[in-house]
């Protein structure tokens, strides 16, 4: 672990200071799906070592401790892992390090499983992806012969700030359509894992939800700083754009227009999912 430092390894947003309010609009969720996954490899899951990169503030780590053997993280921000550490407490089976999931420090074929939760599209700025092989490689050169590496990310359909299913993204296009542009299209991810080597590629559509349950019933928390801080969409955006996306909600919730505009999110949710989770085995030969 790299002590005394403030470097933040995001592309575009400061997560030094997103996650000091996180969790209070983030929550893990895929949990039973990411599960079912580790499951199938051929290690039973009470004796799995598992990895998260990019783990934020340990929502995800903290959920499976007790159900693995031991569990690692790689995270690229200081204040994330100061949470993580917290949240972790005196759990012997938790292992947390600062670092870059470009540049791991494990030796090869060490974990059963590799899971990486909305993490890619902080890698890359250029539109060919170029840090995501790499990702992809050191991903598996850590895994075991047999071992998953899991990668819940977003789909353009998803994340279009028209017709997807984040609402306040109708508000704020210019933001939301930059974000879109840093997640790499399914099919070019799936083409790399098979360039790879990897085998086995399925896409899972995971349970639960990404925000808490206000998100979904009350637009007025897209006004408020805690959230906005909390959204990396948000660090897109300009001075004109961050007032111009507030009048419009401000006078869609007075006439109305905000409602429909998340009932239609609503229903584009239920028909497709909020996210999407990617899983490939590294191939036993």
């Amino acid at each position: 672990m790299q002590e005394n430092t403030n470097q933040n390894l995001s592309s575009y947003c400061d997560y030094n200071e997103t996650f000091r309010v996180y969790d209070q609009i983030r929550q893990p969720y895929g949990l039973e799906d990411l599960l079912q996954i580790f499951k199938e490899t051929k290690t039973l899951l009470k004796e799995q070592k598992i990895l998260e990169g990019g783990f934020g503030t340990g929502a995800y780590i903290n959920q499976f401790t007790g159900l693995v053997s031991e569990i690692y993280g790689v995270e690229g921000s200081k204040q994330g892992l100061e949470q993580a550490l917290q949240k972790m407490g005196d759990k012997d089976n938790v292992y947390l390090e600062f670092g870059d999931i470009l540049e791991l420090s494990f030796p090869e074929n060490k974990f059963d499983a590799y899971m990486v939760n909305q993490v890619l599209h902080h890698l890359d700025t250029a539109p060919t992806f170029p840090n995501l092989t790499t990702f992809l490689e050191e991903g598996r050169r850590v895994l075991k012969p047999g071992g998953v590496l899991t990668i819940n990310t977003s789909t353009q359909k998803q994340l279009h700030p028209d017709t997807g299913v984040y609402w306040n993204y109708k508000y704020i296009p210019e933001a939301a359509s930059e974000l879109r542009s840093r997640y790499v299209p399914i099919d070019e991810l799936c083409a790399r894992l098979k360039q790879l080597q990897f085998v086995e590629i399925k896409l899972t559509i995971p349970s639960g939800k990404i925000f808490n349950e206000r998100y979904y019933n009350d637009p007025s928390i897209a006004l408020e700083p805690v959230f906005q801080n909390g959204d990396s969409v948000y660090s897109f955006l300009t001075k004109e754009e961050y007032e111009k996306g507030n009048t419009m909600i401000r006078a869609g919730i007075e006439d109305g227009t905000v409602l429909e505009e998340m009932k239609r999110a609503a229903k584009c949710i239920a028909d497709i999912g909020e996210s999407v989770i990617v899983s490939a085995r590294k191939s036993i030969i």
